[in-house]
């Protein structure tokens, strides 16, 4: 990392929430910044709480932060306007996570802040006295329809989406992109983040655990069939790979107009992910085909919706599953000795936190102290930062 990064003052939005709090830990302990935190009013309490309660657990941080009432789909920032000129003379670095995640949302809300809350951010950047980064966290479900293998350089293809979250997310990384002469910005797509790998901590179930849930419920009697072709993959990547990765390449010089998949290489498909959660459920393996069009008929009923628990929106995420090429990122984080690990080495953490948190764990949980707080991602139901 360069002294000329780590020692720049930050401005952090999507905070509090899962993925913000495990990089919000490594920027305590790896760089010396004073970080500016812009949360939206009714997180306030929670954040602060939070910020506290970390500090004792990491003592480099007390001190360095100061948090920001705010909201990025306001033009600045939902600061006054002496404040934001402050920032702008201050601030060296800027990490924008904040996003609204929701694969069923209105396309005007998701459109608000998912697009124009990014642009608010890029003119906040261009107007920072001497910013030397802006770090966007983006996401690698911009590739939206397409098939095959997806490439780090790859954006606009003519793609369509299955949701307003995923297009609006590709719009704003657009919106990134056409700046990047302007603006020094590293672009991150994480795959499906999901809990710790050491812990199988989390603060919420979704995306994958969804399917955790509906397995834990059915009848052992009953066989689970695979739906569709099942050999789609489903690109799962632990938080604290990601945190670790966003900490690395947000400090690394020349990164600047990159963009780095943070996905595995290797993924699973579904029906392997299934298979291995049947069978840590002491469960038969999967048996027979539905085919998926029944399955997204079946879900369509939101009764059927409702006894399953998994989202019909979700769906598409464990059957359409394109390659992530992952070579620059896995290069430029190789030489730091950071690397994705494989599911099969981690799963069966996933699932225990999972069966000993079986209702929904609203909690994030302090890795060195076993502490606990609110989580705040869900807190804000408007801006944080999702798992896919």
């Amino acid at each position: 990392m360069t002294d000329e990064l780590t020692e720049r003052s930050i401005l952090f939005t999507g905070y509090p929430g899962f993925l913000s709090e495990h990089l919000l830990r490594r920027l305590a302990d790896e760089t010396n910044a004073h970080i500016h935190l812009l949360v939206l009013p009714n997180t306030l309490k929670t954040a602060r709480d939070r910020l506290e309660r970390m500090g004792r657990q990491h003592p480099s941080l007390v001190g360095r932060w100061t948090l920001h009432a705010g909201d990025i789909t306001d033009s600045l920032l939902g600061l006054t306007k002496s404040k934001y000129d402050e920032l702008t003379g201050q601030v060296g670095v800027v990490w924008h996570l904040a996003a609204l995640y929701d694969l069923s949302v209105d396309e005007a809300v998701a459109y608000r802040v998912n697009v124009g809350g990014t642009i608010n951010v890029l003119d906040f950047c261009e107007r920072c006295e001497d910013l030397q980064r802006l770090n966007y966290v983006s996401t690698c479900y911009v590739a939206g329809k397409r098939t095959g293998t997806i490439l780090e350089d790859e954006l606009d293809l003519g793609q369509h989406h299955h949701n307003h979250y995923e297009a609006t997310k590709f719009w704003a990384e657009v919106e990134v992109q056409r700046r990047l002469s302007d603006i020094p910005t590293a672009i991150f797509r994480p795959a499906i983040v999901v809990g710790d790998s050491r812990t199988g901590e989390i603060s919420k179930y979704d995306g994958p655990y969804y399917v955790f849930q509906l397995l834990q419920r059915l009848p052992k009697w009953l066989p689970v069939p695979a739906i569709g072709r099942g050999g789609s993959p489903v690109n799962l990547v632990p938080v604290d790979f990601v945190a670790d990765a966003l900490s690395h390449l947000g400090h690394t010089a020349g990164t600047e107009g990159k963009v780095f998949h943070l996905a595995d290489p290797y993924p699973l498909s579904a029906t392997q992910i299934v298979d291995q959660v049947l069978q840590r459920l002491n469960r038969p393996t999967t048996r027979g085909r539905l085919p998926l069009s029944w399955v997204e008929r079946a879900l369509e009923q939101r009764t059927v919706e409702g006894w399953t628990g998994v989202p019909r929106e979700a769906l598409v995420y464990f059957s359409h599953g394109p390659r992530f090429d992952t070579s620059r990122a896995s290069e430029a984080l190789g030489r730091a000795g950071i690397a994705c690990p494989p599911l099969t080495s981690y799963l069966g953490r996933l699932l225990d936190f999972f069966l000993a948190h079986p209702d929904e764990p609203a909690v994030v949980i302090d890795q060195s102290s076993g502490q606990t707080g609110g989580d705040g991602a869900s807190d804000s139901g408007r801006v944080s930062e999702g798992s896919i």
